[in-house]
């Protein structure tokens, strides 16, 4: 038996969990995916791209279910994602490089019924690079969140949010512009 350090280890064993899930559910996955205890993840008629050193924690949801057209969801490098968050995308939801996404989160590019329509309403979600966004905060249709943004815990997004500002509330409003917070 060879002796190999720690991090030869990990390389092995990330190597293996890339393989399971990506066979399974994950399209392109990049080194160092961790990924933690009652993780879901639900695809169907969609594709999933994560990149490097991304940690998805214990039970989160990954829902990419294209109902009525193609679903898509990237997850850039360097973004952790916390326990129980909820990241549903029906049409397409892109997040960043280096973004925190703390715990019981909800991410979704739909409404999730119809109501006096006959047809479901989708607005892509773009979570830009080094975006922060606090506890139990939801991320709703249609939203860009700019470039070094922090979203306050407990926060709803409806509408776009500006690069380098921090918003809050329900619905989230800007608090603070001009802000920088390093990753």
């Amino acid at each position: 038996m060879a002796d190999r350090t720690f991090g030869e280890y990990w390389d092995i064993f990330s190597k293996l969990v890339r393989g399971i899930f990506k066979r399974h559910k994950i399209d392109e996955v990049g080194n160092l995916f961790r990924v933690g205890k009652g993780v879901q993840i639900l695809k169907k008629n969609g594709k999933i791209k994560i990149g490097d050193k991304v940690q998805l924690h214990h039970n989160v949801k990954l829902s990419v279910w294209g109902t009525d057209n193609f679903a898509a969801l990237e997850i850039g490098n360097n973004t952790n994602i916390g326990d129980r968050t909820e990241i549903h995308a029906g049409k397409s939801v892109k997040i960043g490089n280096n973004c925190n996404i703390s715990w019981d989160c909800c991410i979704m590019d739909r409404d999730y019924h119809k109501f006096n329509s006959e047809v479901e309403r989708y607005g892509e979600v773009v979570i830009e690079d080094n975006v922060w966004i606090g506890c139990r905060s939801m991320i709703l249709k249609g939203v860009r969140i700019g470039e070094g943004a922090v979203v306050a815990a407990e926060s709803v997004v409806t509408k776009d949010v500006p690069p380098k500002t921090v918003v809050g509330g329900n619905p989230a409003k800007v608090l603070k512009e001009g802000i920088y917070w390093k990753p």
